[in-house]
């Protein structure tokens, strides 16, 4: 572990954008909405079933298209599993990392910045638990599609994230410790609770995918991990 003790800070570094702009087409034509369709469906499955057990006929009936439009699309499962993953990728890009950067250039203080983040992180992970369970079903599998999305995307994020993280330990927002351990800590504290509502649910009868339950979530994340802000501070 890092020193934890109070030390003078570090000059203020200059941010970096985390992600670039991505725009949305404002109108779909149908096959778009197939093939869009078909990938929401088909990551739902790979985050439950897993990709071997991941049906090309179950994904196409439950997007309510044919076994064939599947393959016009997407040639392969496997293809279908990486531009799901790229979808997923892309989705929280625009959700969490597009409003990261706006907030870095309209000169947010870095403690709402980074409150902003957790904000919008746990509203990502409520909505989109797949994410999570896609990710930990091939990191136990471990083999050619986790190096692939590690490759494609999770560097990337890191890359962005652990200045970010470490900024907020220097300027004193958050506590210093080892980057890389807080960064896997707060995403297993912003995705887990939604990835086990089902036992949530079972157990204790809490619904934590209620529009309250996420943002207490989110509030018990900043709570755990913020720094005591000084009096007179911005």
């Amino acid at each position: 572990m890092g020193d934890q003790s109070a030390s003078t800070k570090s000059p203020r570094r200059k941010q970096q954008p985390i992600a670039a702009r991505t725009g949305k087409p404002l109108v779909q034509t149908r096959a778009e909405q197939t093939r869009a369709a078909i990938l929401t469906v088909a990551r739902q499955n790979f985050a439950e079933h897993g990709f071997a057990d991941a049906s090309i006929r179950d994904i196409a009936g439950e997007a309510g298209t044919t076994h064939s439009m599947v393959t016009y699309h997407f040639g392969t499962k496997e293809e279908l599993w990486r531009e799901s993953v790229r979808e997923m990728f892309a989705a929280f890009r625009v959700e969490v990392t597009d409003d990261m950067d706006r907030d870095m250039e309209a000169g947010l203080p870095l403690r709402d910045q980074y409150v902003r983040m957790v904000q919008r992180y746990a509203r990502y992970s409520a909505r989109h638990p797949e994410h999570a369970r896609i990710t930990i079903m091939e990191t136990i599998r471990g083999g050619e599609r986790l190096e692939w999305m590690v490759g494609n995307f999770v560097l990337d994020a890191h890359r962005a994230a652990l200045p970010f993280l470490q900024l907020l330990m220097d300027e004193g927002v958050i506590a210093r410790m080892p980057v890389i351990s807080f960064l896997y800590n707060l995403v297993a504290m912003l995705q887990m609770p939604f990835v086990l509502a089902k036992e949530a649910e079972i157990a204790v009868r809490y619904d934590a995918l209620s529009d309250e339950a996420i943002e207490r979530q989110a509030e018990a994340v900043l709570t755990l991990t913020l720094l005591p802000q000084a009096k007179g501070s911005d």
